[in-house]
């Protein structure tokens, strides 16, 4: 069984060391060398720091908000991929010639609500873009499917004339908007509201500051980003206290849920980053903004962070910072509970570039200390502990001292951290141990050495001391050890052979997590599915292929039938929906033929039955199954005919596009899981006719003169037979609906 260990994890705990020109990065919880903060820069006082903002809709496409007008920018992909180009040739939606119309009660075109002073901008998850104007002293909500204003909402209230709103930010379909003269925070959404809601930082933040901009942390928390009357921005949100950021004229939040604040407008622009935690914020590692502009910064659909420039749309990269050259991190103590211990292995998981270095010295002793000394906080500062009441003491000063002494060099791991885990494909953290060179005692600090070239910093992940050491010694003839009290030597010796013992016997007491398709290694998955004569699909994502070894023996026992084909194929999509550009899996609609021809034929009867299931001519959405206008089936057909058409055919309808790696991979299931003597249609949304997502003519619709609704008459006419009460409703966009929320097949 695996020792117990003590270990040094969070943020939280490696804020409670003590630190020497060393810091603690906020975003992964590690601890680096200390890095120079960007200059903040001018503080200009006003609203001249203050961005109008950048804002994008569904298919990328950058809105960039003025003064008086809203230009829309086309941004695609380069060459290779990784970065954004926005097109010189901007149209302008608001503000301009061509602009978006507002609806009118008798549909006549309608003055534009122009643009006074534009503050901020955002487009929720219905792509309707929303827009500040402090100069109107209003809120207006665009549809920029169907290019008409919905709503113009007034901020002015009585007794506040003046009250105008500022920064916008968007969380799914719902929107905060900040408002100044007084503060507030108001929440809305395209069709419904505004309500007004707790404002964060009133009351905490310098007298005189008035909020600007706002953003939506993970948890759906809103950050407020305030401005003193000197310049300088604060950072609120719930409980937390108020953050200081320096000059600031946006904020945004990340796919890891940093927070990024942008500095007023300058060359060589820095975005700091800061983690929200439960007691403050987190300081992170900053971004790269050169030739930033003040416009305003956007969290782009892949959560990296964009920004405008003098050349066009730039995403913003990891900031190239000054480390301090060298450091040291000293741990508070780690405590065995038992007296003249023989600590273990020091691991630590780590990332070394070439050029940095670090080395490790212990220091154990079995006295407790009345003093010690204080803990020296991070530079810059990270994260502050929850309860700095609870941190272990520091060893005192005469320790500190003689732990220089003995210094450990770190030995590399070349196999896998642990037996059964193996780290993600971009994780650069490797593992390194190293002995503890101190004599026995309960108590024990470990002080980390820290080196680098002042561009690269060696970056500690995680720390872990084992609280016993092996016990190879005493398994020995005593003739070994008898000459020598203190067998220093040969227990450094042995302890080359012990990580590969415990491995191994970790190995042997786990290797039940072998048979299990949810733990096993993914180099045994494909020897585990041999088990069951089952053959994996590289094609297939890991987690896809994990579920069918899991789920593969009930698909078996029904192989070949609608169940069997359904859940196969869903298996494989829900796994394509792992991967970030994917879409969720959804199990397709199978519809077997014979079904929709009607029992009369299939079944020997008179084929001048009327066919009461065919979807169009007798089955009509709204209208009475097996009316007097059904057709009959032509008397010159006969019955192989009829048999040929419908019997042992069936078509699939996957409602979501597909590539054609996809698509091959779900003909390939249809291939082999079906019955062999069974002839297949595979229908997708990107296939056939469609309007919006998917209109297939044959299975999901029929074009023919009975789509229609027979009249309603009174005393002849009975609801649900023949009659639909209600009325139209909104037609679909092309490229806008959203199959499964806005608009379904069937």
């Amino acid at each position: 069984m695996p020792a117990r260990c003590s270990a040094v994890v969070t943020c939280d705990q490696w804020a409670r060391a003590h630190h020497l020109r060393t810091a603690v990065d906020g975003a992964p919880g590690a601890v680096t060398l200390s890095w120079h903060e960007p200059d903040d820069g001018a503080r200009p006082e006003g609203d001249a720091c203050p961005a109008r903002g950048l804002a994008m809709d569904r298919l990328c496409r950058v809105y960039r908000l003025g003064r008086r007008a809203i230009e829309r920018l086309v941004v695609g992909p380069t060459r290779g991929g990784l970065d954004y180009v926005g097109l010189r040739d901007p149209v302008v939606i608001m503000g301009g010639e061509g602009g978006y119309r507002p609806a009118t009660a008798d549909f006549r075109p309608a003055p534009e609500p122009e643009l006074v002073d534009a503050t901020g901008i955002t487009v929720d998850a219905d792509d309707r873009l929303f827009v500040s104007d402090r100069g109107r002293r209003h809120l207006a909500v665009i549809d920029l499917w169907s290019r008409r204003t919905l709503r113009v909402i007034g901020t002015a209230v009585p007794g506040a004339p003046d009250r105008h709103p500022m920064g916008l930010a968007a969380d799914d379909r719902v929107v905060l908007a900040v408002l100044r003269r007084p503060a507030g925070l108001l929440r809305l959404t395209a069709t419904r509201g505004p309500e007004e809601v707790a404002l964060p930082g009133t009351g905490d933040v310098p007298p005189g500051s008035e909020p600007s901009r706002v953003a939506v942390l993970p948890d759906g928390a809103p950050v407020v980003l305030w401005h003193a009357p000197d310049g300088a921005g604060w950072l609120a949100a719930g409980d937390r206290p108020p953050e200081p950021v320096g000059a600031a004229s946006d904020i945004a939040v990340d796919l890891e849920g940093t927070l990024v604040v942008a500095p007023c407008a300058g060359g060589a622009a820095a975005l700091r980053r800061f983690v929200p935690t439960a007691s403050g914020w987190t300081r992170a590692l900053p971004l790269d903004a050169s030739g930033y502009d003040g416009s305003g910064i956007v969290a782009t659909a892949d959560g990296r962070i964009g920004y405008w420039t003098t050349a066009g749309f730039r995403l913003a990269v990891r900031g190239q910072v000054r480390y301090a050259r060298d450091g040291v991190c000293i741990t508070y103590r780690l405590d065995a509970g038992v007296p003249l211990n023989r600590w273990g292995r020091v691991v630590l998981d780590a990332c070394l570039p070439p050029g940095t270095d670090c080395r490790i010295a212990t220091v154990t002793t079995d006295d407790e200390f009345d003093t010690a000394v204080a803990a020296t906080p991070a530079l810059p500062a990270a994260c502050e502990p929850a309860d700095p009441s609870a941190t272990p003491v520091l060893p005192p000063r005469e320790l500190m001292v003689a732990a220089g002494g003995v210094v450990a060099p770190l030995h590399r791991r070349r196999d896998a951290p642990t037996p059964w885990w193996r780290p993600a494909p971009d994780d650069q953290v490797d593992v390194f141990e190293a002995p503890v060179l101190a004599p026995p005692g309960r108590f024990l600090w470990v002080t980390l050495r820290l080196t680098g070239d002042g561009r690269t910093t060696p970056v500690i992940r995680e720390l872990r001391v084992e609280h016993e050491a092996h016990d190879l010694v005493r398994r020995l003839p005593v003739v070994f050890t008898e000459d020598e009290p203190e067998p220093s030597f040969l227990h450094r010796y042995l302890a080359m052979f012990d990580a590969l013992l415990r491995d191994l016997d970790l190995r042997s007491s786990c290797r039940d997590l072998l048979v299990d398709p949810a733990s096993t290694p993914i180099e045994a998955l494909d020897w585990l599915a041999s088990f069951l004569g089952l053959v994996l699909d590289d094609r297939w994502h890991e987690v896809a292929r994990r579920r069918l070894v899991a789920e593969i023996v009930p698909l078996y026992r029904r192989r070949g039938t609608v169940w069997a084909l359904s859940r196969y194929i869903e298996l494989f999509l829900a796994g394509a929906g792992a991967d970030e550009q994917s879409r969720p899996g959804v199990a397709p609609v199978i519809v077997e033929h014979f079904r929709l021809r009607g029992v009369g034929p299939v079944l020997g009867g008179d084929p001048q039955l009327s066919s009461r299931a065919v979807v169009g001519t007798g089955f009509r959405i709204g209208g009475e199954i097996g009316s007097l206008r059904d057709r009959p089936l032509d008397p010159d057909d006969d019955r192989a005919s009829a048999l040929a058409a419908s019997a042992h055919r069936f078509s699939v309808l996957v409602t979501r596009p597909l590539g054609i790696e996809q698509e091959a991979v779900v003909r390939h299931i249809l291939d082999t899981e079906r019955p062999a003597h069974t002839g297949y249609e595979l229908c997708t949304v990107d296939a056939g006719m469609r309007v919006g997502d998917g209109l297939h003519l044959g299975l999901s619709s029929v074009v023919g003169p009975t789509g229609a609704f027979d009249p309603a008459i009174t005393g002849t006419s009975l609801l649900g037979r023949g009659t639909l009460l209600g009325g139209p409703t909104t037609g679909l966009a092309v490229e806008a609906a959203r199959l499964g929320t806005t608009s379904r097949v069937g």
